[in-house]
């Protein structure tokens, strides 16, 4: 879920940051929450904190243009706050985030691309849903035009049950005719749908991961019995 604090919450927040060691900004350092990716450094003044824990949007102040921006006011590629923490000295902050599109104006998916040493690509795993549910509530809760997301769940909820009907319908038929590309891509649809469902009802992700955690518990307790 999006971090979104209180004003009481805020201000013992803000009260902590030492603003005046950079001269009214702090450094900061942006992560991505779902693969602890480093995507970029900037930095914030008082207003541009306030705002960032106030909306769950990453702001930032310009030192160039002289003024506050918030990550993605054109490009629609928000960083959604996840969590907030302060260094040693309380003069720089790490914000985790979960990122929508990309976050380098370059079009790559951080700002630190050019390693000296060429490193492993790294594995895609079971994080990725945690990221894309985190876009999909965004963009219920803030819906944009072009967005397929904000387009279906403004049909309603019948329109969501109804894809996810059709999804595992292809599904389905996929696996009926034995197409290994065809279950992987009509699987990821219906597991997709279903996130959307969530988000629109307002559920959370972990949820899933509780109950079956619930289940494989139960299930060991059973077989434990009967050794």
């Amino acid at each position: 879920m999006v971090l979104q604090l209180s004003e009481t919450q805020i201000e013992d927040f803000v009260k902590k940051v030492d603003f005046e060691k950079a001269k009214g900004l702090v450094p900061v350092a942006v992560q991505d929450a779902s693969n602890d990716k480093v995507l970029m450094q900037a930095f914030m003044n008082e207003e541009a904190l306030r705002l960032t824990l106030a909306s769950g949007r990453m702001h930032f102040w310009s030192r160039s243009r002289g003024r506050i921006w918030l990550k993605g006011e054109e490009s629609g590629h928000y960083s959604l706050l996840q969590n907030a923490i302060l260094d040693c000295d309380n003069d720089a902050i790490l914000f985790k985030v979960q990122q929508t599109g990309v976050v380098c104006h370059t079009g790559q998916e951080t700002c630190f691309h050019k390693p000296l040493l060429a490193e492993e690509e790294h594995a895609v795993d079971a994080k990725i849903a945690e990221r894309i549910f985190e876009v999909l509530m965004d963009r219920i809760k803030n819906p944009m035009e072009e967005s397929y997301v904000s387009g279906l769940a403004a049909k309603g909820e019948d329109a969501v049950l109804q894809k996810i009907g059709e999804e595992a319908v292809e599904l389905i038929l996929a696996a009926k005719d034995n197409r290994h590309e065809g279950i992987v891509h009509e699987a990821t649809d219906v597991f997709f749908h279903i996130l959307v469902l969530f988000a629109q009802k307002g559920f959370e992700l972990r949820e899933i991961f509780e109950e079956l955690e619930r289940r494989h518990q139960l299930k060991t307790q059973k077989l434990q019995r009967h050794i």
